[in-house]
């Protein structure tokens, strides 16, 4: 079963680390992710993570365009 990352810490432990580390996180919690640009997506979520210099510095929701 898939967690709510917003209903956890672990979104608040990504702060900081870079997208490599994060995706691997995420990947060890059986949450897919897909890494673009200066985000990492995770489609389940609707969810973006956004790094600048390496480091993830925020995150933000997004909505499916139709």
């Amino acid at each position: 079963m898939q967690q709510t990352l917003t209903d956890t810490d672990l979104i608040k432990s990504l702060l900081g680390h870079n997208r490599h580390h994060c995706a691997q996180i995420l990947s060890n919690q059986g949450i897919d992710n897909i890494k673009f640009g200066h985000w990492l997506a995770i489609p389940s979520q609707q969810l973006l993570l956004v790094f600048r210099h390496q480091q993830c510095i925020a995150f933000d929701y997004y909505e499916i365009a139709a």
